[in-house]
């Protein structure tokens, strides 16, 4: 009788735990990732608008396309979750993942600047994550 107990009381419990989560994190794990591919160069981003779901994961893969001028993706919405500085040197590409969680509307920008010159937002570097 002390087996029995034991499995009702201990075991069983368990199994049945894990019978409910499985499933439920599988959903979350099979939810697709959002790829945008966006171009950086000319001072602008191209496209200047991007539209994610909340509560999906998104692979962002930045790509300069200057030969000689750095820039950055600087997305900074600290109550919506959003903390993202990844530099892109010229000529090369980078990926950045995140999950936006709060629905809204959020400006990105690039932050570089040579001295006594406008900077790369000044000049109209700078965008809008939409998050529906």
């Amino acid at each position: 009788m002390r087996t029995l107990n034991h499995f009702t009381t201990r075991i069983l419990p368990n199994i049945l735990m894990a019978l409910i989560l499985v499933p439920a994190c599988q959903a979350v794990a099979s939810e697709p990732i959002q790829a945008i591919t966006l171009t950086l160069g000319d001072y602008r981003f191209t496209p200047e608008t991007i539209e994610v779901t909340a509560g999906r994961p998104v692979r962002l893969t930045l790509t300069n396309v200057d030969t000689i001028t750095p820039h950055n993706f600087i997305l900074k919405e600290e109550a919506a979750g959003l903390n993202i500085d990844s530099s892109v040197s010229a000529g090369k590409t980078t990926t950045v993942e995140f999950t936006p969680t709060i629905p809204g509307s959020y400006t990105f920008y690039c932050s570089k600047k040579l001295p006594f010159m406008k900077s790369h937002q000044e000049k109209g570097m700078e965008g809008t994550l939409t998050v529906k």
